[in-house]
């Protein structure tokens, strides 16, 4: 095809890169963001979206000139080269640098997000134990046990970070359990402690820009805090209210593998609009709890 190839592979790439400056307008893009380290986590996406794009877009330029300068010609000569160190020692330091930057400039928001001794005092605190293929949420009866008052010294702060690991792997009688529904209310800083029962899982909240792999034998916790709400609770019905729109639907995904169900692994996150409304839903899901274990067995025949 002599040039031809050039022509079919840089239109195929200015397609490509055409569709993706449209997708956002198209609402292919990220969620909308709804806690408060989000924007933070967006920020590192971008940045490193900007560097790698530049790089593509400069290469595929290079690569198409390249394919369309040096087509092949059946009466001219192949030049054999044996490279140039300079521009090889070039091409690897460049990399090198934008690595290094990029792994110096997100210290910060690791370790806001991910550091234990970061993460602030919980105004709700649940376990999260994925299995296949769902979520089973576990609420205590008292969360304020697992939470400190911020003139608390290192040692308080410890016993009580102990004691909620304790609990998350230790059931008690009176904890409330919930499948696929994560509740907490708008600026709560909430406490997830995640476990699996089998295989590997990723427990993932895209709105909330939290995804923690879920590993047999550890109990592993992270946090985030909501800086808008989803839902309510009527209590004249006992039932939240949907979501809004479609958008605000935010999703609990498993992004691991983890079997033949897999797709099927999927919660909610209903963020209340104030701790009155997420205590009154607390209150009711206890209530109907107890309503079910109280309930005597069917006579059998």
């Amino acid at each position: 095809m002599g040039k031809g190839w050039s022509i079919f592979f840089g239109v195929s790439l200015l397609a490509m890169f055409i569709f993706t400056l449209a997708a956002p307008f198209y609402g292919w893009w990220l969620p909308d963001a709804v806690s408060s380290f989000a924007p933070d986590v967006d920020w590192l996406f971008y940045l490193i979206l900007w560097f790698v794009g530049f790089f593509f877009v400069l290469t595929q330029v290079i690569l198409v000139y390249a394919m369309w300068r040096f087509a092949g010609r059946p009466d001219a000569r192949a030049t054999y080269t044996h490279g140039n160190h300079q521009l090889e020692m070039l091409w690897t330091a460049v990399p090198g640098v934008i690595l290094l930057g990029l792994a110096i400039g997100q210290i910060a928001v690791w370790q806001n997000i991910k550091y234990q001794g970061q993460m602030p005092a919980p105004d709700v605190t649940l376990t999260v134990l994925g299995r296949q293929w769902e979520w089973r949420m576990r609420y205590p009866a008292d969360a304020s046990r697992f939470t400190w008052a911020k003139e608390a010294d290192e040692a308080a702060i410890r016993e009580r970070r102990l004691s909620a690991r304790g609990w998350a792997e230790n059931p008690e009688y009176d904890d409330l359990h919930v499948a696929n529904e994560l509740h907490t209310y708008v600026g709560a800083n909430t406490r997830v402690y995640v476990r699996t029962q089998d295989v590997i899982h990723s427990f993932t909240m895209p709105n909330m820009r939290v995804k923690q792999d879920m590993l047999p034998g550890k109990t592993i916790p992270l946090w985030f805090k909501p800086t808008r709400a989803n839902t309510r609770f009527d209590t004249s019905t006992g039932k939240v209210t949907p979501p809004a729109s479609p958008a605000d639907a935010w999703e609990i995904a498993c992004q691991e593998l983890c079997g033949g169900r897999h797709y099927a692994m999927r919660g909610r996150v209903y963020v209340h609009d104030s701790k009155e409304s997420y205590e009154a839903w607390l209150r009711h899901a206890r209530n109907q709890q107890s309503s079910r274990v109280a309930d005597p067995l069917p006579a059998s025949n």
